[in-house]
């Protein structure tokens, strides 16, 4: 065997060949590769278990989203898009969400802050090299140690499905962070002339794209069943994430960002190619909306719905779409096995956590009451005193006198925090909260607030996250560890993409039935009858605030819905955290500015990495506002 090793290196071009030590799991299995394991292309294709430890490998290029607090440079969670919306504040300082923040996005700094662009062309050049060997698998039909190690024309087929879909989610993380990128349906070789390299324009990425969802759709069933013979392919991608992928991409191909903005209709590469359309199509919402019907009709059909647990329970049957592991709701996920740093940045000091997720005071505002009716309609001119809507029934101060009957809050807490809307509960913690046993103290000398904090352990705002977390796991001891999955499309999110779109193609007539369903679930009443188009897109964009809240949703929708100079050019707020003595102590809930916060124009997409536009020898040109050196 040739055990030469292939030098690689993270560009388009190259990517790493294989290492055979590693089993088959859309999982967070690591290579632990020996130097006599690499091999040539034709060898690991040369023989079925090979091959199939090289799609394996493969998979690892999808992102851990659940990390929000990712370090700089860290190459596989890439997640800072969480704290850099106003959702939330990370309050660790090394989190490269603060550059994005603080409006530090350079072509030098790119790499650092979030490596999309090496990992995403990393998991492309692999996903090409299965297509264009796949079909050099010998048959393994009989003679076979076990069933797993039978490969059929069936699971053939299978693979190229998987390949066209880990190519298309590896363009969706390109085209959502970049803009126009180059497009590759092939693998290059390791001596071709990057040099020719070239943006291409943005409606031909977005359609290859969607060609490779059309492409995995043909040959992957809908879904695997948890509790079937096929369920040791849990996590491998099916018609179902294939549907729900094509949905969302054309969703972002209709959005204002993508379809005809006039601030790039005039950006060109440097031989004059237009790489985003001059004017907006209004068509691509209808094609969007059907996109999304299709990928509803077949889910449905397979037995996906929403999410329901027992009873009117609507906190746990909304927090345990995210704890109950495989449920009907899901579409495409990733499983993370244990992840518990992640429970303890989420878990209060008192309880030996981290208190390093913290939601910010605009996203808490943004949730409705529980009748259904919006609090607060904005801020006035010192962007932090809210404009309350009298008829909602929202009090912003003094504190309630009796416990909520449901459990919601107990009595004491701060009449902000009285008879809102049953996500609230489940995905905010806030002062005066019971959580696993305790009461939260965020205030200032609290048991877990400011003055007792340790470097940047300490809540920031004064509320911490609750979604995802597992609440029966211990701190320091990590009893109580539950296996985590990240899941990327859920049935909710395709029908507010339905709603969304067939509200821009046609109005809101048959975008109700998809809102309300969510709400329902929610334990919100329907909609008001008589909505406007205009009203209608706002309650929907409330409705993906809420419900997709944290899920790497929010930072990409402001920006596709050009709406980001207002909401992320401003400073977030918080609870006055250095202040207060206790539960009821008036200084602590006065709004203070947590974080400055800088948006520019320009960073509606990230800068394309310096060294990229050197290596291309400027073949590929910068984004708008960039410097190209």
């Amino acid at each position: 065997m040739n055990t030469m090793k292939i030098k690689i290196l993270p560009r388009i071009i190259y990517a790493p060949i294989l290492a055979v030590a590693f089993t088959f799991a859309a999982c967070d299995d690591y290579l632990d590769k020996l130097p006599e394991e690499d091999m040539t292309i034709e060898q690991a294709f040369s023989e079925y278990t090979h091959a199939k430890r090289f799609l394996a490998n493969a998979y690892m290029h999808l992102p851990k989203e659940i990390n929000w607090m990712v370090d700089q440079g860290n190459t596989s969670d890439r997640n800072p898009w969480v704290g850099a919306s106003d959702e939330m504040e990370v309050a660790y300082s090394g989190a490269a969400t603060h550059l994005i923040n603080a409006g530090s996005l350079s072509p030098q700094t790119s790499h650092a802050i979030c490596p999309v662009w090496d990992e995403c062309f990393m998991g492309i050049r692999k996903a090409n090299i299965i297509l264009e060997n796949v079909d050099k698998i010998p048959l393994v039909l009989a003679g076979a140690e076990s069933l797993s190690d039978v490969f059929t024309e069936q699971e053939r087929n299978e693979w190229k499905g998987e390949a066209y879909m880990l190519r298309a989610m590896a363009y969706l993380q390109l085209i959502r962070t970049y803009g126009p990128v180059p497009i590759f349906d092939h693998s290059l070789s390791t001596d071709a002339n990057y040099n020719d390299v070239r943006r291409q324009p943005v409606q031909e990425c977005i359609q290859f794209v969607a060609d490779d969802c059309d492409r995995a759709a043909a040959l992957l069933p809908i879904r695997y069943l948890k509790g079937s013979e096929e369920s040791l392919k849990l996590g491998r991608f099916t018609k179902g994430a294939a549907l729900a992928l094509k949905s969302r991409i054309l969703l972002y191909a209709a959005s204002p960002l993508y379809n005809g903005d006039p601030d790039y209709a005039g950006f060109t590469d440097n031989e004059g190619v237009r790489l985003f359309p001059q004017s907006a199509d209004p068509g691509k919402w209808t094609i969007a909306a059907n996109a999304a019907m299709e990928c509803i009709n077949a889910c449905e059909a397979a037995g996906h719905k929403l999410y329901a647990g027992t009873g009117d329970n609507f906190i746990d049957n909304y927090r345990r779409i995210f704890l109950d592991l495989y449920n009907d709701e899901w579409i495409y996920w990733r499983t993370l096995k244990l992840w518990t740093h992640f429970d303890r940045c989420s878990t209060p000091l008192s309880l030996s956590g981290f208190s390093i997720l913290c939601p910010t005071q605009e996203f808490v505002d943004a949730f409705q009451m529980a009748n259904g009716v919006q609090p607060i309609t904005g801020y006035e001119a010192d962007g932090a005193t809210p404009v309350i809507n009298p008829s909602s029934g929202y009090v912003e101060t003094g504190y309630v006198s009796t416990e909520s009957p449901d459990g919601y809050w107990l009595a004491g807490v701060r009449n902000m925090f009285v008879n809102r809307e049953p996500r609230f509960y489940a995905i905010v913690n806030f002062p005066g909260k019971q959580w696993r046993n305790t009461t939260c103290e965020f205030w200032n000398t609290g048991v877990d607030g400011y003055a007792r904090h340790n470097a940047s352990d300490y809540c920031k705002t004064g509320y911490l996250n609750a979604k995802y977390v597992e609440p029966g796991v211990q701190f320091p001891s990590y009893s109580g560890e539950r296996e985590k999955c990240w899941i990327f499309f859920r049935m909710a999110e395709i029908y507010l993409n339905y709603a969304e779109a067939i509200n821009e193609a046609e109005g809101p007539a048959k975008a109700y039935e998809y809102v309300n369903r969510i709400r329902k679930r929610a334990g919100l009443p329907d909609l008001p009858t008589g909505l406007t188009k205009e009203q209608m897109r706002e309650a929907v964009r409330q409705e993906r605030r809420i419900e997709l809240a944290f899920e790497t949703h929010r930072y990409f929708d402001v920006r596709r819905w050009k709406i980001a100079e207002q909401t992320d050019n401003k400073p977030v707020h918080s609870l006055n955290i250095t202040a207060g003595t206790h539960l009821q102590d008036d200084e602590f809930y006065q709004r203070i500015v947590c974080d400055p916060r800088s948006f520019e124009k320009k960073n509606y997409f990230f800068p394309i990495p310096f060294d990229e536009i050197s290596t291309s020898e400027y073949n590929i040109v910068q984004n708008p506002g960039y410097a190209s050196e």
